[in-house]
């Protein structure tokens, strides 16, 4: 794995993670899910990219972002269009056409009718559900990992700091050792 970049952005990495954003907005994936990929293509980390996107880009690019969420929007309308097609298709029996003004609906119709919304609001639910899932578990993910070069980073300070402390006290105790050899009847102050 390249080494994390921390240096300055660019004009071509801000165009970059602009495009890689706009794209997972436009497909209906998530901006962490954009942030990660970013930060891959650009050695850099998610979180950084979501900095500069949030800090920046974004303001920026703020047209795009607009179309961007109405092509999204369009995107998930055309899906439901063609799931429900789709269910059309494979439960015939579950959906049939409206009758005309002059028949009436039988009971049986309408039971039917109540069947298959219910089996559509279920099928909206858990698909609806599965990703709000997906996209938290994710977050999570990214939010551990940074965490865990936090941990990181804590435990190599806390180690160095700790070694000081150490070296701090043998030079101490050295002292105390010199003082009594100069002095050896008085007792030294804490």
């Amino acid at each position: 794995m390249p080494a994390t970049r921390q240096d300055a952005w660019s004009q071509e990495e801000d165009s970059k993670l602009a495009e890689i954003i706009l794209r997972h907005i436009k497909e209906g994936s998530t901006q962490l899910e954009g942030f990660a990929e970013a930060g891959k293509c650009l050695s850099r980390t998610p979180a950084a990219c979501g900095f500069r996107w949030n800090s920046a880009i974004r303001k920026i690019n703020a047209q795009a972002l607009q179309e961007a969420k109405a092509a999204r929007k369009k995107n998930k309308k055309n899906r439901q269009k063609l799931k429900m097609q789709d269910f059309s298709r494979t439960h015939p029996a579950e959906v049939s056409p409206a009758p005309s003004s002059a028949e009436t609906i039988s009971s049986t119709d309408i039971d039917r009718m109540i069947r298959f919304l219910h089996q559509l609001k279920s099928v909206a639910d858990l698909t609806g559900n599965g990703k709000q899932a997906d996209e938290q578990l994710k977050r999570l993910e990214i939010e551990k990992k940074l965490l865990d070069e936090a941990y990181l980073k804590l435990q190599k300070e806390y180690t160095s700091i700790k070694n000081n402390y150490e070296s701090l006290l043998h030079a101490f105790q050295a002292v105390d050792e010199v003082r009594n050899e100069i002095d050896p009847g008085k007792e030294q102050p804490r």
